[in-house]
């Protein structure tokens, strides 16, 4: 196992087996959590243990590819719920965080449409960094899940459960490749010996003919 990268591991997987890993994570913790799936998105509900009512929900994303739309509407879910918003991604971290800046950075954080722009087209830029707005839920990157799983001590499990070996020992290859250059002499040399033997036919026919040709003579 010690070849084998967690956090690339972590990255490759699919929402379900992410979420799976993710509700292990919880179970870890001595949480509670019930699965949703809606719009084509995951949830998780939390709750701690010994509690019937969700403390959180978490939107679980492999992509990142979630929208400014997408993340408020989440957000004031949550808040109505009254229960803490959490986005787990294995994406894209600047590119989550950035689309997160821009979804709740206020009018002061964000450039206005000027004279010479096209109302149509225009697109405000981020006048501060992006650490420096105020997003009312957290943003769980892949590095944090990582290390929340080697923390409750889930690595092993992660690598034993989800670990395919994606690539060839060396001295396979080597071997396939002597193979198959060993093939292509082969192929090489049957056709040469056939060319080889249609010639001679052709020569024969040729003497052949001309004797008869004389004979005839």
């Amino acid at each position: 196992m010690s070849d084998v990268s967690l956090e690339n591991e972590v990255s490759l997987l699919e929402i379900d087996d992410l979420t799976t890993v993710i509700e292990r994570l919880y179970d870890a913790r001595g949480e509670r959590t019930k699965r949703v799936e809606r719009d084509g998105r995951t949830f998780l509900f939390a709750a701690p243990a010994g509690e019937d009512a969700p403390s959180e929900v978490v939107w679980v994303d492999a992509t990142a590819e979630f929208s400014e739309h997408t993340v408020t509407a989440f957000a004031d879910r949550c808040e109505d719920r009254g229960v803490v918003g959490k986005l787990m991604t294995t994406g894209d971290e600047d590119d989550a965080a950035e689309t997160l800046a821009y979804a709740f950075a206020t009018d002061e954080q964000l450039s206005e449409l000027g004279e010479d722009d096209d109302p149509e087209t225009f697109e405000p830029e981020l006048l501060v960094p992006v650490e420096d707005v105020a997003v009312p839920i957290e943003l769980v990157s892949l590095t944090d899940i990582v290390e929340s799983l080697e923390e409750n001590e889930l690595d092993e499990w992660v690598i034993d459960e989800y670990y395919e070996p994606h690539e060839q020992a060396f001295e396979e290859i080597i071997e396939e490749i002597d193979e198959e250059e060993a093939a292509a002499e082969a192929a090489a040399q049957d056709s040469s010996g056939g060319s080889g033997l249609t010639l001679a036919a052709i020569a024969v026919v040729l003497v052949v003919a001309v004797a008869l040709f004389v004979f005839v003579l």
